[in-house]
């Protein structure tokens, strides 16, 4: 309900903002062509993906389930006995990472006009998980050990906007808002646990993990995770026109997004600071 407020915030504000009656032939008018360069930040929500709970696609389970893994880490941590886990992570988010894009856009001469930017990200999330392990020696408090773990994916943002520029006469800095349809597509690279700088993967690439044999010819399958999401954006900001053809337009968007990542398919708010090299009249002359 939140952010479906703010949308509808950054909406109103659009539209009742008074501005200057533009000339009749807006010098913004034509075609842009501009390169991305930016800070996404998604919703921590969907990084609960890759935190190996039992309910998630890729589970603890599979690596401390199998006999074999199970021993290695058990030798590994210098156990007499047995290990288990005794901690879940807590706060699995995302790592805000850079972006970069391209956007094209078409404007008409009363300063509204449709857009579509491309923008990629290499994200990766992570956390802690918590381990208790009986040791060699007895001791009279438990011996509780955080490991990593995490998960990297590629997502790429497409936004189909409409936008709407605010000019004012003689000024250089001209706001602008836009607003659309938000399609994402996620791949999942790796979901992995490290102990003890031993790496170990979540993803089940045999089918049925528990009952992998270290040495043994299995068959490996190649497991696509992810997919295509969809959602909306609203954002805004100003564009400094440093001449009739080059400006620079910083802003910021808001992305309320449904990421195609299974059991964490609710749609949740994301953000994106960005800068925009635009080249103004790239295609044909401004008319």
């Amino acid at each position: 309900m939140k952010a479906k407020t703010i949308f509808l915030f950054f909406l109103i504000t659009a539209l009742n903002i008074n501005t200057l009656q533009s000339q009749t032939k807006s010098l913004l008018a034509g075609w842009d062509l501009g390169l991305n360069f930016g800070f996404y930040l998604p919703a921590g929500y969907h990084a609960g993906f890759y935190d190996g709970s039992p309910t998630n696609e890729n589970k603890l389970n599979f690596v401390l389930g199998n006999k074999y893994y199970n021993d290695e880490i058990r030798n590994s941590l210098n156990a007499s006995d047995t290990f288990y886990v005794t901690g879940m992570p807590e706060k699995m988010r995302y790592t805000g990472a850079f972006a970069i894009g391209i956007y094209f856009r078409r404007t008409f001469d009363n300063n509204f006009g449709f857009a579509v930017q491309f923008n990629y990200s290499k994200l990766k999330a992570g956390d802690f998980f918590q381990i208790e392990v009986d040791p060699n020696t007895i001791l009279t408090e438990p011996d509780l050990r955080l490991f990593p773990i995490w998960g990297l994916e590629e997502r790429v943002n497409i936004d189909l906007n409409f936008s709407r520029f605010f000019p004012r006469k003689g000024k250089i800095v001209i706001p602008f808002f836009e607003a659309g349809l938000n399609i994402n597509s996620t791949r999942v690279l790796e979901n992995k646990i490290e102990i003890n700088s031993k790496q170990y993967s979540l993803v089940d690439v045999y089918l049925n993990g528990s009952n992998y044999v270290p040495g043994m010819q299995q068959t490996q399958y190649l497991v696509q995770q992810g997919g295509v999401g969809f959602g909306i954006n609203a954002g805004g900001g100003i564009k400094l026109l440093f001449s009739d053809k080059v400006s620079v337009d910083p802003g910021v968007e808001l992305m309320y997004q449904k990421v195609n990542l299974e059991g964490y398919d609710q749609f949740k708010l994301g953000f994106m600071a960005f800068v925009r090299l635009s080249l103004t009249g790239f295609f044909i002359a401004n008319e």
